[in-house]
């Protein structure tokens, strides 16, 4: 019995010490835990929608997790951007998802994404209007390009400050497939026609 017993305090002393020991790494690991401590000034993240319309009714797809680049300048002193020194971001179609897979497959194909097809948006130029208490208007020229088709295309953004120091902005931009060569899919054997138009609607932070 007492050597029974004398295993079982080894056996538990040897799983404290393993603890201990897995707790002083974690504390002293360089690897950071959580990205977004240690992201890079003007690292960004976006959220994009693509709304479009059909015959039956309105449908989404989202990307909650869009890596993107945006750079704002500073005056001295100043909380608020002077401007937007550079502005791109790029995701592959394949992450746009929509919760139904025969409607995210035929939007695929549509937009070319066997193809290797990325959304991607580059800007050419931007200009800052600013408002008040932290809020001010970002209007970026650029080209957007959707199945392997570059458009010039002008984006919208209401931005505000937060306490931070991280800039967040929202915007929406309205465009037609046909403009890109891309035929409207159908599904349902031809019931449900979408729609020609379509609504890229996208919200970023960026770190400062």
């Amino acid at each position: 019995m007492k050597k029974s017993r004398s295993l079982v305090l080894v056996y538990k002393s040897a799983c404290f010490v393993l603890v201990g020991a897995g707790l002083l790494l974690c504390a002293f690991s360089t690897r950071p835990v959580r990205r977004i401590h240690h992201s890079p000034k003007g690292a960004a993240t976006a959220d994009i929608k693509v709304l479009g319309t059909s015959n039956l009714h309105n449908w989404s797809m989202e990307d909650k997790e869009v890596s993107c680049s945006a750079r704002f300048t500073y005056a001295a002193g100043k909380a608020e951007p002077a401007s937007l020194a550079s502005f791109t971001f790029s995701f592959p179609v394949h992450s746009l998802t929509s919760g139904k897979s025969g409607m995210d497959s035929k939007a695929y194909d549509a937009m070319k994404a066997k193809d290797g097809g990325n959304i991607t948006f580059t800007a050419t130029a931007s200009t800052i209007t600013p408002g008040a208490d932290g809020a001010f208007q970002v209007k970026s020229d650029g080209n957007l390009t959707i199945a392997g088709v570059t458009k010039p295309v002008v984006l919208l953004a209401a931005c505000e400050v937060k306490a931070d120091g991280m800039v967040s902005c929202k915007g929406t931009n309205t465009l037609k497939m046909s403009d890109y060569q891309i035929k409207p899919p159908t599904y349902m054997l031809g019931a449900l026609r979408t729609g020609n138009k379509l609504t890229i609607a996208f919200s970023m932070n960026v770190m400062k």
